[in-house]
């Protein structure tokens, strides 16, 4: 049976002409994945809207609600939102989502407790104990994205943590924070890995490999290259960064070819790169703005070096898309 990728390989022999490829990538589309996929997307949408109009009516309204309509309010969904999951099922689509709508409902119960009854509890306070509120169902759900969502909350109340203990005693850095969260994500894709490859089938979405992969890579990026412009630095996220590159290389072009997320991780070594070659460029060039040669010539230095930098991405992302084709059934 003819896929995508086998029209992608034809297209890069140079036997489909490019004004044929979209006619001939329209032959192959499966149209019933394509209408769950679209179904699919439709519900979530649906449901995030749902949420988010539920927190903005409370914004919007805050001031004219009494203190039982507002927890009236929000338990009344919790509670339903609870039963509907367990009547749908937590293993099925819709439960799922009733699932993940119940999370969201219990952080906007924290919330309002916190106003009600100014409580003063700090920021990571109230995203810690959503973290360990919504932590048994998510343990229940077999679903990849109330995982996520449960991984976005944790990660915020770690960054929270950070920012408003760790900093301030001086035991991490504003970086270091930054970096530790992104290695939450690093140990969150190693373990969708290892789940996979033992046969959770409910873990396997391309799009959960695609998420961690980026989010991991974007926050681990921005340590390390702030370490290139702060030589002070322990050097702590540097190192993070340049592991997870080389072992996101390593697992994504060679032990399970993934172009996507092969390209995300090329992609972030090229602004690195590109990043020291700015450091490099200041120390020995210069920015001198306000003199005409130095501007020319560091300005001048900078294209070059991008255009290097990102000409060398392209060929490899080229010769790796073209391996991945070749070896895929």
């Amino acid at each position: 049976m003819l896929t995508l990728r086998h029209i992608n390989a034809l297209r890069s022999a140079g036997l489909i002409p490019a004004a044929r490829y979209l006619d001939a990538a329209a032959a192959v589309r499966d149209a019933a994945f394509w209408r769950q996929w679209s179904l699919r997307a439709l519900l979530a949408f649906g449901v995030a809207h749902l949420l988010a109009g539920i927190v903005f009516f409370f914004a919007y309204n805050w001031a004219d609600l009494s203190d039982i309509a507002k927890f009236a309010i929000v338990e009344g969904a919790l509670v339903a939102t609870v039963i509907a999951a367990l009547l749908l099922g937590i293993d099925r689509l819709h439960g799922q989502v009733a699932m993940i709508g119940a999370s969201v409902l219990t952080g906007v119960l924290l919330a309002v407790i916190g106003q009600v009854y100014q409580t003063g509890a700090d920021a990571y306070q109230l995203f810690a104990a959503w973290t360990l509120l919504i932590l048994p169902w998510t343990l229940a759900s077999r679903s990849a994205a109330q995982w996520l969502l449960w991984l976005v909350v944790a990660g915020i109340a770690l960054a929270f943590y950070g920012e408003q203990v760790l900093v301030p005693e001086g035991l991490l850095t504003e970086m270091e924070v930054a970096a530790s969260v992104g290695l939450i994500g690093a140990a969150a894709l190693i373990s969708r890995e290892l789940a996979v490859l033992a046969g959770q089938a409910w873990l396997g979405g391309r799009w959960t490999r695609l998420v961690l992969a980026f989010a991991t890579l974007a926050l681990l990026f921005w340590p390390a290259a702030a370490i290139v412009f702060d030589w002070d630095s322990r050097g702590i996220e540097l190192i993070c960064f340049v592991v997870a590159v080389g072992a996101g290389g390593s697992v994504y072009c060679r032990r399970l070819p993934d172009y996507a997320a092969a390209t995300f991780v090329i992609g972030f070594a090229a602004l690195f790169l590109i990043a020291v070659g700015l450091r490099l460029i200041d120390e020995t060039v210069g920015f001198e703005w306000d003199e005409a040669v130095p501007m020319i010539t560091s300005a001048g230095v900078t294209i070059l070096w991008s255009v290097l930098v990102f000409g060398v991405a392209a060929k490899l992302m080229r010769s790796l898309r073209l391996g991945i084709e070749q070896v895929a059934p």
